[in-house]
């Protein structure tokens, strides 16, 4: 069946160039100040932000522009008579604000905004999904309704080393960082449909590993379940938690997707290690 809708994603979901042009994907990208110095997220080495971090260097993002929008629906609409633009979570930044302005400019009936309420490796798996459904030959009514049961379905939980990076950016209450912190102890964050909250503390990462797997096992007796992992600077944790993951069986299907976006690794901080899990 040929498909008949265009997708527009947000640099965040981290897609591969190879994927990205396979299905013929248009990507616009945020922005990332190190000191003052601006990086193209997605032409920038995610190790650069993780570097810029642990040197204590002052770094911001910030979201694209419209007109930057506008260029991505209208190189869809050649291709596709209808677009639909995914963001990341609206309570994580305002690129929505410029894709929805994007839209209300073009005057274009047939670009569809939709936020995505997640983030890290939640997009990525969002934005696969959709391309599979579409490649399907789905009209937009059943694709906007698919991608609003595949939110319900999915959610991020994830540990860092310090909470003051996510309350300094805003994402966090400042009450739940100073029980973090003052304790000494690993918080574990989910974010689920937008929302971010302290789940759980534990005290070291052996027990946020033990954690994520239960939390896996949960996920399990409701059936099959896909788990991403992503990190900022604990690589060897991720394979030692996909390695955990791995002896839960094949009803599990587990996979590193690397490096946290720039963007997303400049709001999470040091330390960080998640898991997008979902059932299928």
């Amino acid at each position: 069946m040929q498909r008949k809708i265009g997708l527009v994603v947000d640099s965040t979901f981290g897609l591969s160039q190879t994927f990205i042009k396979q299905h013929q994907i248009s990507v616009v990208p945020l922005k990332i100040l190190i000191d003052d110095k601006e990086y193209i997220d997605g032409n920038i080495d995610p190790e650069v932000v993780v570097k810029a971090l642990q040197e204590g260097k002052h770094v911001k993002t910030s979201q694209p522009t419209p007109e930057l929008f506008i260029q991505a629906y209208e190189e869809q609409l050649k291709m596709f008579p209808q677009v639909l633009c995914i963001t990341l979570s609206k309570t994580l930044s305002g690129t929505i604000n410029s894709a929805t302005l994007a839209q209300t400019i073009l005057e274009n009936q047939n670009v569809y905004v939709v936020d995505s309420e997640t983030t890290i490796n939640g997009g990525l798996y969002l934005a696969e999904q959709m391309i599979f459904y579409l490649n399907e030959g789905h009209n937009i009514t059943d694709a906007l309704n698919y991608l609003e049961e595949l939110k319900d379905r999915g959610s991020l939980i994830f540990t860092v080393d310090n909470l003051q990076t996510l309350v300094k950016n805003g994402r966090l209450g400042k009450v739940q960082a100073f029980i973090g912190n003052v304790l000494k102890i690993k918080p574990i964050l989910r974010f689920r449909k937008g929302v971010l909250d302290l789940e759980h503390k534990v005290r070291s990462f052996k027990n946020v590993i033990l954690y994520l797997t239960d939390e896996v096992k949960k996920m399990n007796l409701l059936g099959k379940v896909t788990v991403y992992i992503a990190f900022v600077d604990r690589s060897v944790e991720a394979k030692e938690l996909e390695h955990e993951l791995f002896q839960l069986g094949e009803q599990v299907n587990v996979k590193i997707t690397g490096v946290i976006s720039p963007v997303v690794s400049a709001h999470v901080g040091l330390g960080g290690l998640g898991i997008y899990l979902t059932n299928e």
